[in-house]
């Protein structure tokens, strides 16, 4: 079973019917049973950091034990930037600190949100990328990035002005900036290898 975090933070149905292609046990909840019972787990989002993680407050202690027990768990867009210590968004609140670092805002840049496709340059090899070419196009939507102190959690890039992580890998947590279930055949091929891991 694979479990899709439900708290509020924008449409699920999406990454529920991409996912679906490849694994029909696919559950949105916010349930912590339903949660700690998945084979992996998804936490996606779109929105304000500080608002998401007043909504993530009850279900901090489950993600915690997901990640501390080596379940498969990926984050999106916004639920990429929640794995970090804190964000500019909202500095007054902390978000999960998996990934030492910060979210910091696009600055000195053409046009705020970063929107539409961009290339993603693969700084290191792992399941995700599997039969995914370097520098295949994604679909973006956001106006922060991650910016992790551990510069070995970084498995791949974008440039937007500046180059900034868009991939991260920490052991078992995966996360994306970009919306691979927005992003045609190689975002699906993506979610494919996330569901395909062991």
């Amino acid at each position: 079973m694979i479990t899709i975090i439900d708290y509020n933070a924008g449409n699920l149905r999406s990454i529920k019917k991409a996912v679906e292609l490849y694994e029909r046990n696919v559950v949105i909840t916010n349930d912590k049973e339903e949660i700690l019972s998945a084979d992996k787990v998804i936490l996606p989002g779109v929105g304000n950091f500080g608002d998401a993680m007043k909504n993530l407050e009850n279900l901090k202690d489950v993600i915690y034990k997901i990640v501390e027990e080596r379940v498969p768990f990926l984050g999106i867009c916004l639920g990429m930037q929640l794995l970090l210590e804190e964000s500019e968004e909202c500095k007054d609140i902390e978000g999960l600190g998996i990934i030492k670092g910060n979210v910091v805002k696009f600055k000195n840049v053409d046009k705020i949100p970063h929107m539409g496709w961009n290339n993603v340059k693969k700084v290191k090899d792992i399941p995700l990328f599997e039969n995914i070419k370097d520098n295949e196009y994604f679909y973006f939507v956001h106006s922060y990035y991650v910016n992790p102190t551990e510069e070995d959690v970084i498995v791949g890039t974008c440039d937007y002005g500046i180059e900034f992580p868009c991939v991260i890998n920490k052991d078992n947590v995966y996360a994306t900036q970009f919306h691979p279930e927005k992003s045609g055949k190689v975002g699906l091929k993506m979610i494919e290898n996330f569901v395909e891991l062991i």
